[in-house]
């Protein structure tokens, strides 16, 4: 196990206020996957993700809240309203839980459904917040992360406590969440304030 907040996954120049579109987990599925949350907390080395914070990141926009205006954020939200109700309720089956280097996760391979989202969640966040930055490239596979390296461990008693635990996790994408995200690497924890939040309803 490495320190997630001490590698290129996490490049950001400000800690705070870190413009995100997330998908949020309902209660069905972090439930499905607190077994795994029990045995990373379990592990020193390793920072569990309590259900009220776990997500599915959909777009990281390249900007902080404090750098734009209300108007460029009211926007954002009238743009992602529009792509939520041309958008279907749809559900992603993840699976795992899945230990790599920097934590531990459930993830599913690249749909149709959740392409066509973060397409559409990026080119709304070019239009109002142009192309001075590039945006980040989206996540590799949709996935919530149920633990975050916080140092260097040896995490085999970590692999052995999951290999029993089986999480299918059916994550329901039925709503779209536009925030402002902070990230305190002392407490392994990301940790949001909610910008505006909109129904998924074609």
């Amino acid at each position: 196990m490495r320190n997630f907040f001490d590698s290129p996954h996490l490049d950001w120049p400000q800690l705070r206020g870190s413009l995100h579109v997330y998908a949020l987990p309902d209660s069905a599925f972090t439930a499905a996957v607190q077994p795994a949350v029990d045995a990373v907390e379990a592990f020193e080395g390793c920072a569990a993700v309590e259900p009220r914070w776990q997500h599915a990141t959909v777009t990281r926009i390249p900007w902080w809240r404090n750098e734009v205006a209300e108007e460029a954020l009211s926007r954002y939200s009238a743009a992602l309203a529009a792509v939520a109700a041309c958008t279907a309720p749809f559900t992603i089956p993840m699976h795992g839980p899945w230990l790599h280097d920097y934590g531990v996760g459930v993830a599913a391979p690249e749909d149709t459904m959740w392409k066509q989202l973060y397409t559409a969640t990026r080119d709304a966040a070019e239009r109002v917040f142009g192309t001075e930055r590039a945006l980040p490239a989206p996540p590799p596979m949709p996935h919530v992360s149920l633990g975050y390296g916080t140092a260097e461990r040896d995490s085999t008693r970590l692999e052995l406590a999951l290999s029993t635990i089986k999480t299918p996790a059916p994550l329901a994408i039925g709503s779209l969440h536009f925030l402002a995200v902070d990230v305190d690497p002392e407490a392994g924890i990301f940790s949001w304030d909610v910008i505006s939040s909109h129904a998924v309803t074609a």
